[in-house]
């Protein structure tokens, strides 16, 4: 169990919940005390969050560690820009060739930090249904000269514009049980969309109640496969604190009831409010750790530093097949399955049962692509 008490952990933790919920703090960093804050703020994908913490609240640094420090948030920033940029190029896309999409995660939910050109930036990932798949599709390659060649992965397509990567999404959300996938098409395809505006573009986007769900979703997804890292975390926490006001506390939970992921839901809140320091008044149901759920954090948390952003970091061993890494990953998962069962019976079970097998058989055949 890693010990967040400790010196590193403590730091880093101080300075992300300083700049999440804008909080003062006095603080100095040595040399090596800030190299070991960097490495977990590496590896947390919250380098930017982390360098304008340190910038704002004046923190004592060596003179080497502050250029560092400056180079990160000038860097950030300009990916940021860039990834901006290249959303309202996709956004007047769809506008000039009549296309209904969705984008998510990413800069929809970073337009709300208290600062969105510190948040460390990813891919753009955007949805369309089976009619404005192949508009998409066309529109960018006439448009752009980029094609979706190949066969895509489970959910999406990935292309590359401008240096950007694009995950245009045939599928939003994949179940390994059949049920809970029928219940979230069910729940995606009866609901109208939300806009943000970024840099003065309206971007179209999920509304509150469905966004926390796919944004809770996503990211359990990714602790119970190899990981995930506190930068999803955040995002989770930002839109708890954004959409305090609009969200259907009633109708989230029956989705979480019928999706089967309530158990879970309630550790990751948990941990919003132990870990990440958000205010309990936005948690959407009552905080009050007992000793079992204290051990259930301390076991989401150590699969968070443990792997960091999408569990990249959890071993260290350069791969020269692919089934190589297929082999690992799998070991991998299904321990996390072991450890995750009771949060999520249903969805575990069919991974096992089905997403597993099926996963193996490709790799048998030699179809690695998306597994």
């Amino acid at each position: 169990m890693t010990d967040i008490l400790s010196s590193p952990y403590s730091n880093f933790l101080k300075l992300l919940k300083s700049e999440l919920w804008q909080t003062s703090l006095d603080l100095s960093l040595s040399h090596s005390e800030f190299l070991s804050v960097y490495d977990l703020a590496s590896k947390q994908a919250v380098l930017g969050m982390i360098a304008e913490s340190l910038i704002r609240n004046n923190v004592s640094l060596e003179r080497k560690d502050v250029m560092k420090v400056l180079a990160i948030q000038g860097r950030v920033a300009t990916t940021n820009k860039a990834v901006n940029s290249e959303l309202l190029s996709l956004s007047k896309l769809f506008t000039e060739n009549d296309i209904e999409s969705v984008v998510v995660k990413g800069q929809t939910i970073g337009i709300y930090y208290p600062n969105p050109l510190a948040r460390t930036p990813g891919d753009i990932d955007f949805y369309c249904n089976e009619d404005n798949l192949p508009k998409m599709i066309s529109a960018m390659a006439s448009t752009w000269g980029i094609h979706a060649e190949g066969k895509p992965s489970e959910q999406h397509f990935e292309l590359i514009h401008n240096s950007i990567i694009l995950e245009l999404h045939h599928c939003l959300m994949k179940f390994a049980s059949k049920k809970s996938q029928k219940i979230w098409d069910n729940i995606f395809l009866s609901l109208t969309h939300n806009h943000v505006e970024i840099d003065g573009c309206s971007i179209p986007t999920l509304e509150p109640t469905l966004n926390l769900l796919y944004t809770f979703l996503h990211l359990y997804h990714h602790l119970i496969e190899l990981g995930v890292g506190l930068r999803q975390f955040c995002d989770l926490a930002i839109l708890l604190k954004t959409y305090y006001n609009s969200i259907d506390e009633k109708q989230f939970f029956e989705w979480l009831d019928a999706l089967d992921f309530r158990k879970a839901f309630e550790i990751v809140q948990m941990i919003l409010v132990d870990i990440l320091g958000m205010d309990k008044k936005y948690a959407l149901s009552p905080i009050a750790p007992d000793k079992e759920s204290l051990k259930a954090i301390n076991m989401f948390m150590d699969v968070v530093w443990f792997g960091g952003n999408f569990g990249f970091h959890g071993h260290n061993r350069k791969f020269r097949f692919k089934a190589q890494y297929f082999l690992m990953t799998t070991y991998r998962k299904l321990q996390l399955y072991y450890r995750f069962y009771r949060f999520s019976p249903r969805e575990i079970k069919a991974s096992i049962f089905s997403s597993v097998p099926h996963k193996a058989l490709m790799a048998i055949k030699g179809d690695l692509k998306g597994i």
